[in-house]
């Protein structure tokens, strides 16, 4: 049983509607993770955005022994003229079919997801497939049911929704997969069934069935089709001749780009997510989802404006496609609801205030004569035990090079309640934003956001495919004067220290990098991203780079080749 940091009011009635106020930042993953540990039902968590969503997800994942799933949102603007990505289609449709049976969990979406309208539970249920080692099939009616079903031929199967036949294989990447299957047959059976690379086409590991869900949210056989053009003759009443006209390419079977917009003709009833949920089923939102809903709808009126004028995509109402603010808040009065909030709220029955504190001012401040003065007062003066939480495992190794200036050696824990029996403990986790627990015995989150601020941070993320994030540089009070640097451009240099420049009358800062031949490279503040720590070796054994020398640009090029 986990130790609660937090004691929970959780409604259990429909309509019971509580409010947790002082829900900080950072601060609502945990609340989050302990409300759900003692709600005995499933819990939905509704966020203002898509961001808010996948942070969440990445970090109740961490938290939480609840099973975590994300369910996206299409990632286009409302009435686009291009498809949502094939793996996004396959995550909504595997998180829905789980979801008709899931009792309990954690189950995220943005507000304007939960106002989308979907395709029918009864859709998914009578269009799943189900694929045993030793069943007697013959390739050529698996390929029509494939087909029918919206899966595409393609000579190698590399994304969701694919198929192959070589000979007596079948190469298959199911939607709601993690990995694509080879189909072994032996005559009319199945042999064997195995996943395999999509890279390398190699298979791994032999398994006895698959569940195989349709590659789209719609019916894209025959009838399916059939249905789409009598809908659609009755919603519109004029149908163009032109090749090019949506309807024309429909009744010909090319799905074409964004027809996703048009999903409603290929049903008699649309449903929406509150049709997929068991009635017991709790909902955490947040206080300004209203807001958010409200712009979303707005924005799809004034697109659906736009865009309604083009006589070869006749547009459906937005009212046909989403729920609007006020119809999703009636649905939430069927069921138990708490809504979290940043401010404090007055205390009451149904109103209560989660108890933490914002962290007071610790980010490192790496021009200062003692760059971790605000952390050091904040230690000496806080009564309580201190948890400082990084990202990754190489992460870990820099803050600990930090801390070691204050003489500090927070221990390694594996999870969150280790903290309350560590005066310093050190987590790799997904907390970014720390805050305080206060309780008989306080405990302080400390968040890399908190130490290294938010600026560089998120410059960083937007680097990480051509940076080892473990090895990036996030604050300059992480290097030392004639410690090796990777700069992503030049190669191996020394870190010289800060330097101030007046260029065109502008004075700005620079990092100063020495390579060979005594020359220098001034590199702005502004671009630290480009730069990583050198971890080919010790320190003094790393090499020193010449500027315009075309080794480096080789060495990279040699290195993604390797790793590619």
């Amino acid at each position: 049983m986990k130790t609660a940091f937090f004691q929970p009011d959780i409604p259990t009635q429909p309509n019971d509607h509580k409010i947790l106020g002082n829900v900080l930042p950072g601060a609502d993953a945990l609340a989050i993770s302990e409300i759900t540990e003692q709600n005995q039902n499933l819990t939905v968590v509704v966020t203002p955005d898509t961001r808010s969503a996948v942070r969440l997800s990445r970090v109740l994942s961490e938290l939480s022994s609840q099973n975590v799933c994300l369910f996206p949102d299409w990632e286009t603007l409302p009435y686009d003229t291009f498809s949502p990505h094939q793996e996004i289609i396959s995550s909504r449709l595997s998180a829905l079919f789980h979801l008709q049976n899931a009792k309990k969990g954690i189950f995220l979406l943005p507000i304007s997801t939960l106002m989308q309208r979907l395709c029918p539970p009864q859709y998914l249920q009578h269009n799943v497939l189900l694929i045993k080692k030793g069943d007697r099939l013959v390739i050529d009616k698996i390929r029509l049911q494939l087909e029918a079903a919206g899966y595409r031929a393609v000579e190698q199967v590399l994304e969701h929704g694919e198929y192959a036949v070589r000979g007596a294989l079948l190469d298959l990447f199911p939607m709601g997969s993690a990995m694509p299957f080879r189909l072994d047959f032996f005559d009319d059976e199945i042999d064997s069934i195995r996943t395999f690379d999509v890279d390398t086409q190699r298979t791994l590991d032999e398994i006895n069935s698959i569940n195989l869900l349709p590659a789209h949210e719609f019916p894209t056989d025959d009838k399916g089709i059939e249905f789409f053009r009598t809908q659609f003759r009755e919603t519109f009443s004029e149908i163009r001749r032109d090749p090019e006209h949506i309807y024309q390419q429909i009744s010909k079977g090319t799905l074409i780009s964004g027809i996703e917009y048009w999903q409603p003709l290929f049903f008699a009833e649309m449903a929406t997510l509150f049709d997929y949920l068991p009635e017991q089923t709790l909902f955490v939102d947040m206080e300004n989802n209203q807001t958010q809903g409200e712009r979303f709808y707005q924005d799809a009126k004034q697109r659906y404006e736009q865009r309604k004028v083009d006589p070869m995509r006749p547009l459906l109402s937005p009212e046909k496609l989403w729920l609007n603010v006020d119809e999703v808040n009636r649905r939430l009065k069927s069921y138990p609801r708490i809504t979290f909030k940043a401010e404090k709220a007055r205390s009451s029955v149904r109103q209560k205030n989660l108890p933490v504190a914002a962290l007071p001012e610790v980010t490192i401040q790496s021009l200062q004569k003692e760059p971790l003065g605000q952390l050091r007062q904040f230690i000496e003066h806080f009564k309580g035990n201190v948890l400082f939480s990084v990202e990754t495992e190489g992460r870990r190794e820099t803050l600990l090079d930090l801390l070691s200036a204050l003489k500090l050696k927070p221990k390694q824990i594996q999870s969150l309640e280790q903290a309350k029996n560590e005066k310093f403990g050190l987590l790799v986790s997904s907390l970014e934003q720390g805050f305080i627990i206060e309780q008989s015995f306080p405990v302080a989150i400390i968040g890399e956001a908190n130490l290294l601020g938010e600026r560089v941070q998120q410059r960083s993320r937007d680097k990480r495919k051509t940076i080892n994030p473990d090895t990036l540089v996030r604050n300059l009070a992480e290097l030392k004067i004639g410690q090796p640097v990777v700069h992503l451009d030049h190669g191996v240099g020394r870190y010289g220290g800060l330097v101030t420049l007046d260029t065109g009358g502008i004075k700005a800062e620079y990092l100063l990098l020495n390579y060979a031949n005594e020359s220098k490279l001034y590199v702005p503040v502004t671009s630290l991203h480009l730069i990583s720590r050198y971890v080919g070796g010790s320190d003094e054994s790393a090499p020193l780079h010449k500027l315009g020398n075309e080794a480096w640009a080789k060495s990279r090029q040699k290195s993604s080749g390797e790793n590619s």
